[in-house]
């Protein structure tokens, strides 16, 4: 089952190519993530959080629609998004797309997109999805098969210290059991090559944004880099 979490960052514009089920999906709002869901008219099987970013007077009532409500006091050692994040997991989801979890504060950006390094998420794929853009984590011995459109860009970020073994193919920038030191930017603005992509890593944190405003075939003609 596949969990989508709308959180209560910047959702302007709906994710590229990203399609929604509530028959199928488990849909939670982390606290004013809900409001999110209404400007979508999606409306959620659970709401979590304080509950300190929704309008009362819109809140469903308990049981509303068949959707459950999660109440936590506003002072709490987690944020909204984390204990979405951890419902997800205890509904046993086998995947998590996150929504709406960037641009309204800086610091909650940064914790929304560190929190791909938590322990507890790691045994399930987790992406955040920004309009164009998605970011993803890989942890530890761990590889990932990518599917894209040719030209355009992924940047590849170590997370806590460095990342061993790095392997690309079907990049235009490969690399071969390479690592990757906490602070380059070695890893930034690659283009796929190919369809079909494949990042691998030996250990380490690696967090990978894939940026799909625009096709960039035309610096994939004329580069000549033999790496990143």
């Amino acid at each position: 089952m596949k969990a989508v979490i709308f959180a209560n960052g910047i959702m302007n514009q709906w994710p590229l190519g990203f399609e929604l089920s509530p028959e199928r999906d488990l849909i939670i709002a982390a606290d004013g993530g809900f409001n999110h869901c209404r400007h979508w008219k999606v409306m959620p099987h659970i709401i979590v959080g304080d509950m300190d970013s929704i309008n009362p007077a819109d809140m469903p009532a308990h049981g509303q629609g068949d959707v459950e409500i999660h109440r936590f006091p506003a002072r709490k050692d987690e944020t909204d998004l984390h204990l979405a994040l951890q419902v997800a997991i205890d509904r046993n989801a086998d995947e998590i797309v996150i929504l709406g979890a960037l641009g309204a504060r800086w610091d909650m950006t940064f914790s929304n997109v560190l929190i791909l390094l938590s322990p507890f998420l790691r045994r399930v794929p987790v992406r955040i999805l920004e309009s164009q853009y998605e970011f993803l984590c890989l942890h530890g011995c761990q590889k990932i098969d990518l599917e894209e459109k040719p030209g355009h860009t992924v940047s590849l970020i170590p997370l806590a210290g460095p990342v061993t073994g790095i392997s690309l193919r079907g990049f235009v920038f490969p690399l071969d059991n390479e690592t990757l030191p906490v602070g380059t930017t070695r890893g930034i603005s690659n283009l796929f090559k190919d369809e079909k992509a494949e990042i691998e890593i030996e250990g380490g944190h690696l967090l990978v944004i894939i940026d799909r405003r625009q096709d960039n075939r035309k610096l994939m003609a004329g580069s000549t880099q033999t790496g990143i």
